[in-house]
Parts: structure tokens; C-alpha cells; sequence
């Protein structure tokens, strides 16, 4: 429906347009005068009503007064005969009754309620809804309110017809005006829009490649103007033809270079394909790439194609000259632009040697530019007689550009992943010191709780069977309390046994890893019920300490883990050392648990012992592995490499 309505003639479009502003303007000035004629005439009504019942008050207080009701009576019919938009009045006591009124029967009781006087107003008016249509209803005191009040309603009849034929006049004038409008916008438009079907039928042309029509000037207005435009672009489509086909050369020739370099994973790669690619698309057989790298850096040729090997080898050596090149990457000289170089001591050396670089004469120098800094020089090279024009020029400082940001962004990735490495390896040499820090507290305190709590401990324990030999016989009741109390010691002393052996186990100090994880789990496991097995292979001598600390905290939270989540389990537990690594396996028969949700790591410390875990072995080049899921067990795997032991024992 849109395309119909957009596709009609731009005649029939002016003339909707005219005759939709004519009849929006007449209805627009229809409603108005329609709604300000009702106001006007309402409120015309609503004073006459009050007039009315202004004087009807005045003439019925001697008649109330003097009880002639028939007096009231007439008042009441002399109003209704002299004013035809009267409905109907009565006239109410003090107390609400009725005195008089002109209904033919009896007064409507819910007529009795609407617009009531309040106290102290001279009058009242309010528009009421009947059956009839709408009335203005006016109430007014008699005798201020004293003898009671007197109502009239006036109808709206007569009012809403002159309104509406007011209306209908204005209505039938707007038809009128479209009428006449129509005609007239119909005979203009088919003056004014011939230039415009004259440019429609020359933009035709232009679009199936015809720029010779010219549309004529008909009128000097905008139309005018605007087919003098036309006809002036239509010269400018013509001269600018051959330079669009040009940009259409340049643009292929930097596609073909960007998506050569996109495949390049390196920067070397990178300065490869941007040079071969250049060099076809600028007619060029030879050249090479001047980039300042390494540490520090130093002005060295990255890339090449089409040089021989005798003028890197020359060109590379300490002792060679500089050319200007270096002074561009140093900043000593302008490198905005490529710059043409007649002189070239490298090329001057190749024709003094005899190279096959001999046959160039000359160089194009394009600056590889990112964010307005020198990061290379593009040398392409040129025989004698090639020159470049200046669309060629253009296009190599182009090219420059963009490999200059690709090289950029790779010296950028570089130096990204040479800081991230170096981080890294701080991050780990500090975890390290962590974990060292960590375990040499865990031995002072251990050593602390031995040499101070244990042993008072033990001394209690000790104080209390003297004190129960030195009793007497007579004396139960005390011998009942030491008993509990030497019960109480002995329990603290075990607990503070395990606490110090689940700090810094001196069987791992003293015998080893497989030691130290078979006392580890029969004294937590198997008084849960957990059967543990525990099979060890080509652990003939003792590892390092540091691989054997982290395989024992490895294994101490998978067993802690099967301790809190997997009571009456079976438990098997491997360490074996093969082919220089240190292999490890906790498996368990118990419920599992979710491994995603676990790795999402909490402020709370959940998930973190998974991570410690992960921590420690990779701090030894060490890998972890967990296989587990709801209602199939857990099996965590490690292992770790041995490289700087023989047979994966010390020697």
C-alpha cells in the first residue's frame, strides 16, 4: 500500500496535498467556531438563567409570605410562556418541600437532590443529563435562603441547532473552497511539474549510462536551479568516471595487501606478504623492508624480495654506512610522504660491486606511519627508466599506512605478550614465596604447639595420675573427677597430636610421600568408615622436597574433600613415578558434585582449595585433573614432571 501510494504522479500529489490543507483548514475552522459558538451560547444561556431566577426569587417572596400559592402558580407559568428554553421550575420551602411547580404530574425525586444551594451563595448553575437532552439547571435563594429556594432548567435544544447549522454552513463553504482549489492546483501542476518530468527522464538516462542529455532550463525558480545542478553533475559524473576506475585500481591493490597480511601470524610473516604484495600492484620487481627493532633497537632489514644474498650480507655488517633511511626512522628527516631517492648509497654500493641490484637506479622511500610516528621504510626499487606517477605515489603511501599499523599492532602483541610472560613468571616466583612462607609457618607452629601445648599437656595428664596414686581410699568421689579430668587432658592431647600433624606431618619430613599419605588417611579416613587403599610404584627414594610438599597438599584436599562429602566410601589412592613424571590418582566410589559449578570461585572460599590445588602443581610445571559428576564419584589425577631428577629420585 505505501509503494501504491508513493508510486502516484507527483501531480495528483500536489493536488492531494493542496486540497488536504483546504479541507483540514475548513474542518479546522468548522470545529472552532462550532466549540466557541457552543461556549458562547452556553454561557449566554447560563446568565439568562440566572436572571430568571433571580427575578422569579424577588416576585415570590410577598407571594410565599402571603401564602397565594396560586400567585406562585402564575409566576411560574407566565416564565415558562415567555421564555421558550425553560423546561420547567419549582420552588422549594426551607425544609426541602415542594411549594410549587410547573411539571404536569409530580416532581422527579431525583431531580430534588441535584444542584443544591450551599450556604451563603447568591446562585448556583449546573448542566444536568435528562432524557430530553442537556439542561442548565439554576437554583436561587428567596429571601436569602430564608423562604426557601426556586429552580428553573432551560434546554440546550435550541442552542445545539443553531450550532450545528453553523457547522453545516462552514462545511458546505469547505467544499466549496476544494472545488475550486482542486481545479486550479490541477491546471498549475501540470505547468510546474513538466521540468521535473523533464529531469526524471534525464536521470533515466544517466542511470543506464547515457551522460549526454541534458534536461533544458525551463523556469529560473528552485526547479531551475535544481536542472542546472542536474546538468552540472551530470559533467562532473563524466569527468569523475576515470577517477573512480582509478580508486577502484588502488582500492584492489590495499585489499590485496590487507588480506596478505591479515594471514600472517608473525611479523616477519607479516612484512613478507605485505612486500610481495606491494610490489606487483606497484609494477615493482625488487625491494625491501628497513625496520627498527630488537633491544635495543636498531634500524635492520626485516624483509626483502628480489635482493640477492651478497647485498643483505653487505648491507647487514656493522661496518656498512648508513643510509638517509636510518635518519628517517631516527626522526632526523621528514617521513610524512614517500620520498624518490636518485642516490642511494646502498644501490650505488651494488653498482660498484657488480650485484644484480646493479640494474636499479633509484628508490621509492615509503614511510610505514601509526599513529604519527616512523616505524619503517618500505623500499621499493626502480630500473632505469620506470618512473612512478603520482597516483602510484599515492597509492605506496597508502600501503605504508596500512602496513604500518599492522606492524604496529604486532610489535604491540608482542610486547603485550613478552609483559604478560614476564608477570607471570613474577606472579609465580611470589606464589612460590606464598606457599613457602606458608609452609614454613605451618611448621613453627607446629613445632610451638609441640613444644608448649603438647607437652603441658602431656605433664597434666601426668600431674593427675601422681595426684590419684596419692589418694586414699576414702576418697571415690575425687578419684571420680581426676578420671574425668584426666580424660578431658588426654582427648586435648590427641586433638592437638592431629592438629599438629594436619599442619606440617613430621612423617613426611621423616619418611617420606607414601608414608605420610598412608598415615594421613587411615587416621581421618577410616574412622569415617572410608576403606583406603593405597598403591605406590617406582618411589624408591625420597623426591625433592618441594614436589613432594605439593603432592602431599594435593592429596590432603582430595582426601578432605572425600572426609566432608563421601563418609562410608572406598577410597584408592596412586602415586607412581613414570617416565620422568610423578603421577598421582585419588578416586572415589562417593557422590560427586558439580566441577562448573565448582571453578566458579567465591569471595566466601568456595571453590578455593580446587584452585590452591591447581596453583601449587603449576608452580612445578605439574597438571591437574578432575573427573567427577553428580552420583559417580571424583577422581583428581596430577602430574608432575621430574626433570631435574634421575629416575624421578634424588640422588
Amino acid at each position: 500500500m505505501w509503494r501504491r501510494i508513493t508510486g502516484i504522479s507527483i501531480r495528483y500529489k500536489l493536488l492531494g496535498m493542496v486540497l488536504a490543507a483546504i479541507l483540514l483548514l475548513g474542518l479546522a475552522v468548522t470545529f472552532q467556531t462550532q466549540a466557541e459558538l457552543a461556549r458562547d451560547l452556553r454561557q449566554s444561556l447560563e446568565e439568562r438563567g440566572v436572571a430568571l431566577a433571580r427575578d422569579l426569587s424577588e416576585d415570590a417572596t410577598d407571594l410565599i409570605l402571603t401564602q397565594n400559592i396560586f400567585g406562585l402558580n402564575q409566576e411560574i407559568r407566565a416564565t415558562l410562556e415567555t421564555n421558550p428554553d425553560v423546561r420547567y421550575v419549582f420552588i422549594l420551602n426551607p425544609q426541602g418541600q415542594v411549594v410549587a411547580h410547573s411539571f404536569p404530574n409530580r416532581l422527579p425525586p431525583d431531580l430534588l437532590t441535584a444542584n443544591l444551594l450551599p450556604p451563603n451563595q447568591p446562585w448556583q448553575a449546573q448542566i444536568l443529563n435528562s432524557e430530553e437532552g442537556l439542561i442548565t439547571d439554576v437554583v436561587a435563594p428567596i429571601f436569602d435562603g430564608k423562604l426557601g429556594v426556586v429552580r428553573l432548567g432551560l434546554s440546550h435544544n435550541r442552542l445545539e441547532a443553531m450550532v450545528n447549522e453553523a457547522a453545516r454552513r462552514l462545511l458546505f463553504i469547505t467544499l466549496g473552497a476544494l472545488l475550486v482549489g482542486g481545479v486550479t492546483v490541477l491546471l498549475l501542476t501540470r505547468v510546474l511539474t513538466r521540468p521535473i518530468f523533464d529531469l526524471v527522464t534525464a536521470a533515466r538516462a544517466v542511470g543506464q549510462g547515457n551522460l549526454t542529455l541534458r534536461p533544458p532550463v525551463r523556469m529560473s525558480d528552485e526547479v531551475g536551479e535544481l536542472t542546472a545542478a542536474f546538468n552540472t553533475m551530470t559533467e562532473d559524473l563524466v569527468r569523475s568516471r576515470d577517477n573512480l576506475l582509478r580508486q577502484n585500481r588502488q582500492l584492489t591493490a590495499l585489499n590485496s595487501v590487507a588480506q596478505a597480511i591479515s594471514g600472517g601470524h608473525s611479523l616477519e610473516e607479516v612484512l613478507d606478504a605485505a612486500l610481495e604484495s606491494v610490489l606487483p600492484a606497484l609494477g615493482c620487481s625488487a625491494g625491501w623492508v628497513l625496520l627498527n627493532y630488537g633491544d635495543p633497537p636498531a634500524p635492520q632489514i626485516m624483509a626483502e624480495c628480489g635482493i640477492s644474498n651478497s647485498f643483505l650480507k653487505r648491507e647487514a655488517a656493522p661496518e656498512t654506512e648508513p643510509c638517509r633511511c636510518i635518519k628517517i626512522l631516527q626522526a632526523k628527516e621528514d617521513w610524512q610522504q614517500p620520498i624518490l631517492r636518485a642516490e642511494c648509497p646502498r644501490l650505488q654500493r651494488a653498482q660498484a660491486q657488480n650485484d644484480p641490484e646493479a640494474r636499479f637506479d633509484r628508490h621509492l622511500s615509503v614511510p610505514m606511519v601509526s599513529h604519527g610516528r616512523p616505524l619503517g621504510i618500505l623500499n621499493l626499487a626502480l630500473t632505469a627508466g620506470q618512473s612512478f606517477s603520482p597516483e602510484q605515489v599515492e597509492l605506496a603511501g597508502a600501503i605504508g599506512r596500512q602496513v604500518g599499523v599492522a606492524v604496529d599492532a604486532e610489535l604491540h602483541r608482542r610486547r603485550l605478550v613478552d609483559e604478560l610472560a614476564r608477570r607471570e613468571a613474577l606472579r609465580g616466583q611470589l606464589l612460590e614465596r606464598v606457599l613457602a612462607a606458608q609452609e614454613e609457618e605451618r611448621r613453627r607452629i607446629a613445632r610451638e604447639l609441640h613444644d608448649q601445648y603438647a607437652q603441658a599437656l602431656t605433664a597434666l595428664s601426668m600431674g593427675i595420675e601422681a595426684t590419684e596414686r596419692a589418694l586414699r581410699e576414702d576418697q571415690a568421689p575425687l578419684k571420680s573427677q581426676l578420671d574425668v579430668v584426666k580424660e578431658l587432658a588426654s582427648h586435648s592431647l590427641d586433638r592437638t597430636y592431629e592438629l599438629i600433624f594436619d599442619l606440617r606431618p613430621t612423617t613426611l619430613d621423616d619418611l617420606g610421600l607414601a608414608p605420610a599419605i598412608r598415615w594421613y588417611a587411615e587416621n581421618r579416613l577410616e574412622p569415617l568408615g572410608v576403606s583406603v587403599h593405597l598403591e605406590t610404584e617406582g618411589l624408591r627414594r625420597r623426591l625433592s622436597p618441594q614436589i613432594e610438599t605439593a603432592c602431599y597438599r594435593v592429596v590432603q584436599e582430595a582426601l578432605l574433600n572425600v572426609a566432608k562429602h563421601a563418609r562410608n566410601a572406598r577410597v584408592n589412592i596412586r602415586l607412581a613415578v613414570q617416565n620422568k613424571h610423578l603421577c598421582g590418582e585419588v578416586a572415589d566410589n562417593g557422590p560427586g558434585f558439580d566441577l562448573a559449578s565448582m571453578q566458579q570461585f567465591e569471595v566466601n572460599g568456595r571453590g578455593m582449595g580446587l584452585l590452591g590445588m591447581q596453583e601449587r602443581l603449576a608452580l612445578l610445571g605439574g597438571q591437574l585433573h578432575i573427573d567427577t559428576a553428580p552420583g559417580r564419584g571424583t577422581r583428581v589425577s596430577l602430574e608432575i614432571p621430574l626433570e631435574n631428577q634421575e629416575n624421578g629420585v634424588t640422588n
